[in-house]
């Protein structure tokens, strides 16, 4: 077995049929079914069972699979670092990153880099968490900046800061006056807020389900959140969960004075690595500015 025996059963997964797959490979299709039998007289299991539809994984192909990305990766991995030695070049990154961030933290850290690195090649993605983390197993991208959750404990992370989100509302909203506010009292309220897989937006709902109370009633859904968002909450009655500092502030909106009924809205923002995965000079080096970016001070400022 050699590596692109992986990445022919990798494509036969992904594309579901040996047709498909044998074109996406370049090769033909009875090449690459003697080459999946191959595989599974090595194995000595079968990978996929044959179906009118296409090719589906059994639960040895489910498991081998796991393993055949990872090999697959390393190998990459591998070959990568080997390019980087040889040809002296400092290589590229590629960033993921959370919309939840502060565009500030993620600018100042590139343009630095690329202030540092005029070579540097650097390719950026804007993903919700869950995807970011379906990337970095996928070895599309380097690392990624986003908050640490239980998702997230297969990875090497590192914390850049704490923070913690709140619910705000329009800063003249009759709420906002309340010195002391519960669950209950906002039950009938609109609230702009993230869909429903988020994690935050499962923890918001379960708050105040274990309250006896319905789920908040939804207005806007959104599928990631943004300081461009706050203007739909501006004047209006509409409330929603954000990072609470000078940028709400300066769109108007205010934080409620409300007892969560023990729903922890605090989260730790990392930097997130594969465990064991090649980063090129110039990615360590992004890394160390993104540490560097993280000051205090600059969050305070930033969010």
């Amino acid at each position: 077995m050699d590596v692109r025996d992986l990445e022919y059963i990798i494509a036969v997964q992904q594309c579901g049929t040996v047709g498909k797959a044998a074109e996406q490979l370049g090769i033909t299709q009875p090449s690459l079914t003697k080459a999946v039998r191959r595989v599974e007289t090595q194995l000595g299991v079968m990978l996929f069972e044959r179906t009118s539809t296409g090719m589906r994984l059994t639960q040895a192909g489910e498991l081998f699979l796991v393993r055949a990305r990872r090999l697959s990766r390393d190998f990459d991995d591998a070959l990568a670092e080997m390019r980087s030695i040889r040809s002296g070049e400092q290589g590229g990154v590629r960033l993921g990153y959370s919309p939840s961030l502060p565009d500030a933290l993620v600018v100042a850290s590139c343009r630095r880099l690329l202030r540092e690195r005029p070579a540097a090649r650097l390719r950026m993605r804007r993903r919700l968490a869950s995807e970011l983390l379906e990337l970095l197993r996928n070895g599309e991208i380097d690392v990624a900046v986003m908050p640490i959750s239980a998702g997230t404990e297969e990875f090497d992370t590192q914390v850049l800061y704490e923070d913690c989100l709140a619910v705000v509302a329009d800063a003249r909203h009759p709420l906002a006056a309340r010195e002391r506010l519960q669950l209950s009292d906002i039950q009938d309220q609109q609230w702009l807020l993230p869909e429903g897989h988020i994690r935050i937006r499962q923890a918001l709902d379960s708050a105040f389900i274990k309250q006896g109370l319905p789920p908040p009633t939804l207005r806007i859904e959104a599928d990631f959140s943004s300081e461009a968002l706050f203007a739909l909450i501006a004047g209006t009655p509409t409330l929603t969960l954000s990072r609470c500092g000078r940028m709400t502030q300066a769109a108007g909106l205010a934080p409620l004075n409300l007892d969560l009924g023990g729903l922890d809205l605090r989260r730790r923002i990392g930097l997130i690595t594969r465990s064991g995965g090649y980063l090129s000079p110039v990615c360590k080096r992004l890394i160390e500015l993104f540490q560097d970016e993280a000051c205090e001070r600059n969050i305070q400022e930033w969010l």
